[in-house]
């Protein structure tokens, strides 16, 4: 069984045991000593180079780790930490990573092992880091479009969606010409009818996009338009709204109208995860990244029960969640987003909090 020492304990440890530090200087290599729940840790000088943190940093903010790597690659690296905590002797994960100075994204590996005490006693877990950057470069090359779904899986999931809702449909007629379908049973043929056609569009949508017709407009005064727009359709599905905005953000150009639809899409998936209520936080504010300013628009979802959803399946399609059919819908929003040079991106915050963030180039007027 791992033994989990706290931050105080960590602390203690590294004062009365010096050699330990002094060991890990030995390695020519970014080598780091976690505990654990990765609460606490002794960096040597290269690893402290290599990410620009102390050990301090992490004990001070137990979230600073996680924060820092791409949230698309925070699924991963959670479960490759989970396969060594639940007894794999080593494990080896790429990731992209933000080091404190410069800001600039770079690509890890990261191949961890249990550090065991001659006694067999677990002690740690030994995190070697090696950049390889060069290797992995269009990992972070933000010009180059990320892996999209292929259209075999998207027609594969499209046609599985229509039979479900052919067999429900082809099921209500059949009751309703013997004359014993019932409220319900007939809402669910209409429901059907509705998600078909839904579906029909969304897939006309994704190989055939609209053209984009640009004008300036402010990213956060349409944002909540949509959330008064869903007002009602919130409050009677329990979800309090928590609206944060700055007092101004720049006009930016984009296609008012596709813009609008992602947004309706996010809030959608959004409410979503709250089937038992819940508060929808939404931010508004300004980002710069690289030296690039960018609008933030941030959608928060903090249900009353987890979330029963991981990072990495939120932008596959046909996605159903709490009996929610997602389609194309977040695909889309992402494709929309990208013709905008603007994007999207998921993190699970705790179990029972997940967030959108939306990122929009704000060029100098």
């Amino acid at each position: 069984m791992a033994i989990r020492l706290s931050s105080e304990q960590a602390r203690l440890s590294k004062a009365r045991h010096p050699f330990v530090a002094s060991d890990l200087e030995s390695f020519p290599c970014a080598i780091a000593l976690w505990t654990p729940d990765r609460l606490s840790c002794v960096l040597n000088v290269r690893a402290k180079k290599l990410l620009g943190f102390l050990e301090e940093d992490f004990q001070k903010d137990p979230s600073l780790w996680i924060s820092r790597i791409h949230p698309q690659d925070r699924a991963k690296v959670r479960t490759a930490w989970k396969k060594l905590i639940d007894g794999e002797k080593a494990t080896t994960c790429d990731f992209r990573f933000t080091p404190r100075n410069p800001k600039k994204l770079i690509a890890l590996r990261e191949v961890s092992a249990w550090c065991q005490k001659p006694q067999g006693v677990v002690q740690a877990i030994t995190s070697v880091y090696t950049d390889i950057s060069d290797l992995k470069g269009h990992l972070y090359d933000n010009s180059k479009e990320e892996s999209l779904p292929n259209a075999e899986d998207v027609v594969g999931g499209m046609v599985h969606e229509m039979q479900n809702n052919l067999q429900i449909i082809n099921l209500g007629v059949e009751l309703v010409r013997q004359g014993s379908a019932s409220p319900v049973e007939y809402q669910q043929v209409v429901t059907s009818v509705e998600r078909a056609g839904k579906s029909v569009q969304e897939l006309r949508e994704y190989f055939l996009p609209p053209s984009t017709q640009l004008s300036k407009e402010n990213p956060g005064v349409i944002l909540q338009a949509v959330i008064q727009q869903m007002e009602k359709e919130l409050q009677r599905q329990g979800i309090r709204v928590r609206f944060h905005r700055l007092a101004s953000l720049p006009l930016v150009r984009l296609d008012e109208r596709q813009f609008r639809k992602v947004l309706e899409r996010v809030v959608e998936f959004s409410r979503a995860l709250l089937p038992q209520g819940g508060i929808l936080e939404i931010k508004c504010g300004m980002k710069r990244i690289r030296g690039r300013r960018f609008v933030e628009l941030k959608v928060a979802s903090s249900s009353v029960t987890s979330l029963g959803l991981e990072e990495g399946d939120v932008f596959r399609p046909f996605l159903r969640i709490n009996g929610y059919q997602v389609g194309l819908s977040i695909e889309l929003a992402q494709r929309i987003l990208r013709r905008h040079h603007g994007l999207i991106s998921f993190q699970k915050q705790t179990p029972k909090k997940g967030q959108f963030t939306i990122l929009i180039g704000a060029r100098p007027n």
